[in-house]
């Protein structure tokens, strides 16, 4: 299988002490996000930065990029196609923590929209505990009987607007309560 296409930040060589991955939300792509790592990094100044484009074109546009299909909001279709994605970013991630002499508590992930619900699902169902998930308007995406298999517990911040129409915020509240009973 082919690896995920991606856009770096800051460009130059340098030994960074943290890697944070971007992961866009549908209908956008790895462009969309890397200004904020130019922002960021004003910060951050030992961090590199990998904005990930999801590896599936949008479906119902004729530019952008997906995760996972949209058609419907079938929750058990959803997450086989997240299962399909995981073992590709997880790839991913493995390849950039080697390059960069890193390990997994130095991985941060930071995901817009259906980005933050394939963050959620990683960090939470993988063995290797990374240091933490930052989400904007998104939430984990649950088996039809409510549940999640939770395996790792990493720090996790979700920000949501009150008026998203596109993501209901219900489902960062459900989230919160989930990830509060774990």
């Amino acid at each position: 299988m082919q690896g995920l296409k991606y856009e770096e930040f800051p460009d130059n060589n340098f030994e960074p002490n943290s890697l944070v991955i971007l992961l866009h939300g549908i209908g956008a792509d790895a462009l969309d996000l890397i200004p904020l790592a130019k922002y960021w990094s004003s910060t951050l100044k030992k961090t590199k930065f990998c904005s990930l484009h999801a590896p599936y074109p949008y479906r119902l546009a004729p530019l952008g990029r997906q995760w996972f299909d949209l058609e419907d909001r079938d929750q058990t279709r959803i997450l086989k196609e997240i299962e399909l994605v995981k073992p590709m970013i997880i790839t991913f991630f493995k390849k950039k923590l080697e390059e960069y002499n890193l390990k997994y508590k130095d991985l941060i992930l930071v995901g817009f929209s259906q980005g933050t619900m394939i963050a959620l699902n990683l960090a939470l169902t993988i063995k290797e505990e990374i240091n933490g998930v930052l989400g904007y308007s998104g939430g984990v995406i649950l088996t039809k009987s409510g549940k999640i298999e939770i395996i790792s517990k990493p720090k996790i911040c979700l920000v949501h607007g009150t008026d998203d129409e596109v993501v209901p915020k219900k489902m960062m509240e459900t989230t919160k309560i989930i990830l509060k009973d774990n």
